[in-house]
């Protein structure tokens, strides 16, 4: 009898442990509940930030800008060739295969800057000769803008009794009114420079030519 009230002790015993550790380990679980710091989904999603998204805005490709240009006379491959836009002269030579051997380069302005839909014709030696032969100028003072087709280098720099302001050299530009050699010096360093005139308004960027003088110029002149 005494061993049986002994055992019923015993379980009482380990209830209440039980019951008090259970106890105890509820309350330390909501204790530290309290540090706990919740995230609601939508707000996660929402400042989270693709890696691969900034990747791709990195990587977006820059528009090229390009010129066609027309290139023949004495180089290796004749053809039309795309080059960037502000290429000069001697890349579209390049692009053609470079020079051949007959080539004369001394009228053709190498460093001058090309445009778009422009022929560029390299005359060879004897050309250059038979030229100077006939107009009595020296070679350098022909195709000086590096861009002159060849017709209009048959035509002496004009046409229709005009004066082309793109292909000119100083002798041909002095015969228009009111234009002497310090003028025509500096509309050749403008083309030079710039390339070729668009159209004869752009006579007037010439640093000494204003309006009075361009209208006295007009009806004389031609940039094609």
């Amino acid at each position: 009898m005494n061993l049986s009230i002994s055992r019923k002790m015993l379980y009482k015993v380990i209830a209440g442990i039980l019951l008090i550790a259970v106890t105890f380990i509820v309350y330390s679980i909501r204790q530290s509940g309290d540090d706990v710091i919740w995230i609601d989904e939508g707000e996660a999603r929402t400042n989270y930030q693709n890696p691969q998204e900034e990747i791709i805005a990195e990587d977006e490709p820059m528009v090229a800008s390009f010129i066609v240009i027309d290139v023949s006379g004495e180089v290796m491959v004749p053809s039309v060739y795309t080059l960037s836009d502000g290429a000069r002269v001697y890349e579209a030579v390049d692009a053609a295969g470079g020079l051949t051997e007959n080539a004369d380069t001394r009228n053709t302005n190498l460093a001058a800057i090309l445009s778009d839909g422009m022929k560029l014709y390299i005359p060879s030696k004897k050309e250059v000769e038979e030229e100077e032969k006939q107009t009595g100028e020296t070679p350098g003072s022909r195709y000086i803008n590096g861009s002159t087709s060849q017709s209009a280098a048959a035509s002496g720099g004009s046409k229709a009794g005009l004066i082309n302001i793109n292909t000119a050299n100083s002798a041909e530009l002095q015969k228009l009114s009111g234009v002497g050699p310090v003028t025509a010096d500096k509309i050749i360093s403008y083309r030079n420079e710039y390339g070729e005139f668009k159209a004869i308004e752009e006579l007037m960027n010439v640093s000494g030519i204003g309006e009075k003088t361009f209208a006295k110029l007009k009806n004389t002149i031609t940039a094609e």
